[in-house]
């Protein structure tokens, strides 16, 4: 540890990001927005000072961040942990190579992703290859407890109840593309914010690309077509990949199309609430989220931010 102000720069990322994901767990509802914040302490550091140098604060993170949650008997989470602050030192280690943004969302994403499929694959070959079934027992339990806890025992809300308990098998599988899609929103969050904080604190050494320009590859939407194809088709294993593929394929296009609400937002320079309520919407309200994918989707046909140089 280097002694001085950079010394307590390090100390305090070790902290932060061993607070931010403890919170998760002791800090109802703000906590696990916080949470969703762990890579960026991280990703900060290996950004501004190299991975050479800056390699304590994952790993001292790592390992205090696990111990902590050993003590704590919360041994089953030190696996997201984990996934977490790698993915905030792929971020960093991106931003300082001049990956494009794909590529760093790519490779942070694909890192969670595959220690999950491990652990899976771990669970999977312990339950005799019951996982489906377990989920689905868990998730009719936390269900249940939820509802009782509401302590309402009327006719209607039973049969509320019942109706939901019932679309379980439904929702597990769907979760792929549920669980593929937050893991891809978590590292663009944290790249929006890593970025912006190098911004205001290091100048120069953080001139990237804008994000307001950025669009998705071309051949994705052949990807939307597939899926699209999929769900109409009359095959029910058929139709849940190809609705697991829209949630992913949509979330891609989502960020697109914030990119081009953001390209306007900037150049009309709406006032800083008035943007804030607008995103707020966007993100909260089911139908406006639908509208920015459809509006990223259609982008590849209309341009609507002119990014493409018509030939003279």
């Amino acid at each position: 540890m280097r002694p001085g102000a950079e010394g307590k720069q390090f100390l305090f990322q070790i902290v932060l990001t061993v607070g931010l994901f403890l919170s998760i767990t002791f800090v109802p509802l703000v906590g696990l927005f916080a949470g969703l914040l762990t890579p960026t302490p991280a990703a900060i550091a290996v950004l501004r000072w190299g991975f050479s140098s800056a390699w304590l604060v994952p790993a001292c993170s790592a390992l205090f961040g696990s111990l902590i949650l050993y003590l704590l008997g919360l041994s089953y989470t030190i696996p997201y942990l984990l996934a977490l602050v790698s993915m905030g030192v792929l971020i960093g280690y991106g931003l300082g190579r001049r990956w494009s943004t794909e590529k760093i969302v790519g490779f942070s994403s694909l890192i969670v992703i595959g220690l999950v499929v491990f652990v899976l694959v771990l669970v999977f070959a312990e339950s005799g290859g019951e996982v489906i079934r377990l989920i689905e027992e868990d998730l009719r339990g936390v269900l249940s407890a939820a509802f009782k806890d509401m302590g309402s025992s009327s006719i209607e809300y039973q049969g509320m109840e019942s109706k939901i308990l019932e679309t379980v098998p439904l929702i597990v599988r769907i979760m792929p593309g549920v669980f593929i899609s937050s893991i891809l929103a978590i590292s663009w969050l944290n790249l929006l914010v890593s970025r912006r904080y190098c911004r205001i604190t290091a100048g120069e050494l953080c001139l990237f690309e804008e994000l307001t320009l950025w669009r998705s590859p071309e051949p994705l939407v052949w990807l939307v077509i597939a899926a699209g194809l999929m769900v109409i088709f009359p095959l029910d294993d058929l139709k849940l990949v190809g609705v697991n593929l829209l949630i992913v394929t949509g979330t891609i296009y989502f960020f697109q199309g914030l990119a081009i609400v953001a390209f306007y937002f900037a150049k009309w320079k709406l006032p800083f609430f008035a943007k804030g309520l607008i995103y707020i919407l966007m993100f909260l309200q089911l139908f406006t989220s639908i509208a920015v994918a459809i509006l990223g989707l259609f982008d590849i046909w209309f341009d609507f931010r002119k990014l493409t140089k018509k030939p003279a």
